[in-house]
């Protein structure tokens, strides 16, 4: 289930992130809570944002704002692979599976493949993009009355680690 998580950024502010519990992609558990907090960081970093995060345009053909409803389809995965397409392109080391794994800690590499968890850099993007806006779609996730119920409810739970790892 999708989850909020707190830290302290290099400012001494303390921000919150999100995570999921399970892997969401090709071979991921792909549960409702977790595919819904994918699908809602990539409406708002590639259609809410759009013009104003850095020029990471949404994939191609994609003509419909993606639909957060935590079920994992073709959509959700285009979605999955172009964003790791392109922070690759960017320079990221970011392993290209198909899968946004739920990452250990922010700004933490897979201890397997050495590699940048695509979910944390998702969030990065939605967290400073918004900042840099001056708007609260990412922050006030968990109490956003155009998100589904079931995902608002999942992201007032406030843990450290996700059960994968547990």
């Amino acid at each position: 289930m999708a989850f909020s998580t707190t830290l302290i950024g290099t400012s001494g502010k303390l921000h919150t992130t999100y995570n999921s519990d399970w892997s969401v992609g090709r071979i991921g558990s792909n549960t409702r809570e977790d595919v819904m907090l994918v699908q809602a960081l990539f409406k708002i970093f590639y259609y809410e944002l759009l013009g104003f995060n850095h020029d990471f345009d949404p994939p191609p053909g994609a003509t419909e704002v993606i639909v957060v409803d935590g079920y994992y389809g073709p959509v959700t995965q285009k979605h999955i692979t172009h964003f790791q397409e392109q922070a690759i392109a960017r320079g990221r080391k970011v392993l290209p599976d198909g899968i946004f794994d739920p990452f250990r800690e922010p700004g933490a590499s897979s201890t397997i493949s050495k590699t940048r968890y695509a979910l944390d850099l998702l969030n990065n993007g939605c967290a400073n993009s918004c900042e840099e806006q001056n708007i609260d779609n990412y922050s006030n996730l968990s109490n956003r009355e155009d998100m589904p119920a079931l995902l608002r409810s999942a992201l007032k739970k406030v843990k450290k680690k996700a059960s994968k790892y547990s």
